[in-house]
């Protein structure tokens, strides 16, 4: 069995596992208590445990499988240099800081798990997009990639035109936009569907290019032309041997 399978296999679970939690989240009544419109998806931890746990395990569910993306890519050299990687690696360790360090509750003095949950948040909305906008640069006029390259800039760019109304609302209200009244928390739902599709077509393109020489996932189709040559030949010998 291919590592690169396996690998792949994974990734897809835990990616459906990630999206299937947080629409089951809100299929809830009532949402789980947390309304959609007007409050951010941090809320759910601050309203109970049949809600945050749930929760958690999605956010732990997407950070695996981005890891295992992105381990793959710069396997493929897709990913290729340290200010791509470093944004990669950025974004996963943002949203664990996100699982980690829950939001302050409204109307509670500020504290220091809420401030590092603020910036996390900001970083894990700058990363993404931004490494999707350098590989559409990087490929934009490849011939086989500038498609995807293209699929990603494009969203890499709505995600950016949703990230500034709700950053600017997060830091004015110190990260309560439920007080603001608008409704930032579809916003902030259309970012996290962006940075869904943004892996989503990553996760396409990956699959989509050649393991690199030398790794097992190239080799196999070697061995097994050499397994099947191997085969015929011990089927002629024996034929001959038989006298048949």
């Amino acid at each position: 069995m291919q590592r690169g399978s396996r690998s792949g296999r994974r990734q897809l679970v835990l990616g459906a596992t990630a999206v299937g939690v947080l629409v089951v989240l809100h299929c809830l009544p009532g949402s789980g208590g947390v309304d959609p419109v007007h409050e951010t998806l941090s809320e759910y931890p601050l309203r109970s445990v049949d809600v945050g746990l749930p929760y958690a395990i999605a956010l732990l569910s997407a950070n695996a499988a981005t890891a295992l993306l992105g381990a793959a890519m710069v396997r493929q050299g897709v990913l290729r240099g340290w200010l791509v990687t470093a944004l990669l690696v950025t974004w996963c360790a943002s949203l664990l800081g996100l699982t980690v360090f829950l939001k302050d509750p409204l109307g509670s003095d500020g504290t220091w798990y809420g401030t590092v949950h603020k910036l996390c948040a900001a970083a894990n909305f700058a990363s993404l997009p931004t490494l999707c906008a350098l590989l559409w640069w990087r490929f934009r006029r490849s011939r086989r990639w500038r498609g995807y390259a293209r699929t990603v800039g494009v969203l890499a760019a709505a995600t950016v035109l949703c990230t500034v109304p709700f950053a600017v609302a997060f830091l004015l209200h110190g990260g309560h936009v439920a007080a603001t009244g608008t409704a930032l928390g579809l916003v902030e739902r259309a970012v996290v569907a962006l940075d869904a599709a943004m892996i989503a077509t990553l996760t396409v393109w990956s699959r989509a290019t050649p393991a690199p020489p030398g790794t097992r996932a190239a080799a196999l189709p070697v061995r097994r032309a050499k397994r099947r040559r191997t085969t015929w030949l011990w089927g002629a010998d024996m034929t001959a041997a038989h006298g048949v």
